[in-house]
């Protein structure tokens, strides 16, 4: 699954070419959305209401964000970037007044290829501790168990090994579950299943080389409201689906699943235009931030243009830098929450 991030990031290189204006038609006509991506269709909710990448904590440290239900874990610096380990079998949970009805939920998690003892679950409660899900990644499946009885596997090709990225979208349809760009479970929901809270199990240090069993980037979204109930309340959209990498001014793989989406919009209303604005947090000078946000506006109007086929003329761009956030840079859900992409009508 790394090749696949590998390979897309040199096509993605192409099309921050094309952005800058060179080409770009021939981006129109011959461009071809990634066969491993065309199925992929999870889109994280449009407002966060919980976000912890751990850069708030200091190494060593018990996490802020977090209850410690059961077990031990700290905050730990790995490939320069703050994780939470578990020491022993630990069970946390996010502090989170209540889940929304219908959410989105992501995380990175790392499996060690030698010595991994045990799995990543993630256990999601109704109303009461006997209505339940549970989503486990063990290093050569996935499951997805309720407490209503049903259960599901999904076998992978190849143990997993090294950083992967679990998301879920829970709807009042049912549930989705994807392990990096693919779709492991799909599934109806009970009827009287509304969700309440959530808790991670991490397997700890059972073995040498458990040390790694970690996670990062966890992402809770509300998910109850479409991108034309969006457009009609709001007169815009805001896209969490459409994300980078720091620095890079074209898309992760995962926009795809957004900008399909966003092109269905554009091509059911053809009376609809939007203006793709771009914002970024305060990490860098306003110079460059104003540089990079507006590059990315460019990338995703092109991407439009060369994958969906969408009129350019129907799309403006804006980079607004650092210019316009949301909510507090000091904080790490602040910065998360301002790092977006907003379609506005126009």
């Amino acid at each position: 699954m790394a090749c696949i991030r590998t390979w897309f990031g040199l096509l993605l290189m192409l099309v921050s070419f094309f952005a800058g204006g060179v080409g770009s038609a021939l981006l129109a006509q011959n461009s071809k959305i990634p066969e491993i991506w065309e199925k992929y269709d999870f889109i994280p909710g449009y407002q966060i209401v919980f976000y912890d990448d751990f850069s708030g904590d200091r190494a060593g440290e018990k996490p802020l964000a977090w209850k410690l239900i059961e077990g031990e874990a700290e905050v730990i610096l790995f490939n320069n970037q703050r994780w939470l380990r578990a020491l022993d079998e630990t069970f946390v949970a996010p502090v989170l007044e209540a889940l929304p009805p219908q959410f989105s939920f992501e995380m990175d998690f790392y499996v060690t290829p030698r010595g991994y003892s045990g799995n990543y679950r993630v256990d999601v409660y109704g109303q009461t501790d006997n209505d339940w899900i549970a989503c486990t990644v063990e290093e050569a499946s996935f499951s997805f168990n309720t407490s209503w009885g049903l259960s599901l596997d999904y076998p992978f090709d190849e143990p997993l090994q090294g950083r992967h990225r679990l998301a879920m979208m829970a709807t009042n349809e049912g549930f989705k579950c994807y392990i990096d760009s693919i779709r492991v479970v799909s599934a109806a929901k009970s009827g009287a299943f509304r969700p309440r809270d959530f808790e991670i199990f991490l397997p700890g240090g059972e073995k040498e080389g458990d040390d790694k069993s970690v996670i990062t980037g966890v992402r809770v979204a509300a998910l109850d409201k479409s991108l034309r109930e969006q457009i009609q309340q709001n007169g815009k959209i805001i896209s969490y689906g459409v994300p980078f990498a720091t620095g890079a001014a074209t898309p992760t793989p995962e926009a795809f699943a957004a900008l399909k989406e966003l092109a269905n919009l554009l091509q059911n209303d053809l009376s609809l235009n939007l203006s793709i604005e771009c914002h970024v947090d305060e990490a860098e000078e306003e110079s460059n931030n104003n540089r990079l946000s507006q590059q990315r506006a460019a990338a995703i109007r092109e991407m439009l243009i060369g994958f969906y086929k969408i009129d350019g003329d129907r799309l403006r761009t804006k980079g607004w830098g650092s210019a316009k956030p949301l909510k507090d840079n000091d904080t790490v859900d602040g910065r998360a929450a301002n790092r977006r992409v907003e379609f506005v009508k126009r």
